[in-house]
């Protein structure tokens, strides 16, 4: 019974640490996003924190009764529906990084939205498909399938920011990079990020694709 409790104690306490980790990280990134035109690469990681490090974060410092229940509501059973929470997440992220394939005046209307807590709110949305409890895909493999599709677009959007010679993001975000290099050097450095914070979504995925071998078996 002791050992039942301590077990139950332990896990209390990484729930609560990964929460309180989960905020803490949204608040350096919300406040990463106070001086957009000091870098790009500044700018770009703070909203991929609030993408890809702060909603699994988030997530797992639930209460698993309370994830299981994400879907109990009206709002809650849109948004966490997984075919809605994919296509928002891979628009999004679309629409931020590569802006000018879309109209002119869309393109600006969106740097016009509050990004940072959309980043937040689509992250939360797909990475729930990828955690135990809120996930609804079954069998688990499918959702792994499902979250190494939806990762996919960001990363080659981090390479091809990495490999372009030209600036994707202006002028619908005019960054003045502050320090000594050219704003084409800071969206490479910007997609160099993109690609790091998006390996834990990757290794997610592949993690929950691989439950499929143990099936089989």
């Amino acid at each position: 019974m002791n050992q039942a409790a301590g077990i139950f104690t332990a896990l209390d306490l990484l729930r609560t640490a990964s929460f309180l980790a989960g905020i803490a990280v949204m608040l350096l990134a919300f406040y990463g996003l106070h001086d957009p035109l000091a870098s790009m690469a500044v700018y770009g990681s703070a909203m991929m924190a609030l993408n890809q490090i702060a909603p699994p974060l988030l997530l797992l410092g639930l209460p698993p009764e309370w994830r299981a229940g994400l879907r109990r509501t009206v709002i809650g059973d849109w948004l966490f529906d997984p075919w809605v929470a994919f296509s928002a997440f891979v628009l999004f992220t679309i629409a931020v990084s590569l802006p000018g394939i879309f109209n002119a005046a869309l393109a600006h209307a969106v740097f016009a939205a509050p990004l940072g807590l959309f980043e937040l709110i689509v992250g939360l949305m797909f990475w729930a498909q990828l955690l135990p409890c809120s996930q609804t895909i079954t069998p688990s493999w499918r959702a792994g399938l499902y979250g190494w599709l939806g990762g996919t677009p960001m990363m080659v959007i981090g390479l091809v920011w990495i490999w372009s010679s030209h600036v994707f993001y202006a002028p619908y975000l005019n960054v003045i990079c502050e320090w000594n290099i050219t704003p084409l050097q800071d969206q490479k450095w910007a997609g160099v990020l993109m690609v790091i914070f998006g390996i834990p979504l990757q290794l997610r995925s592949i993690w929950v694709l691989s439950e499929m071998f143990f099936e089989i078996r």
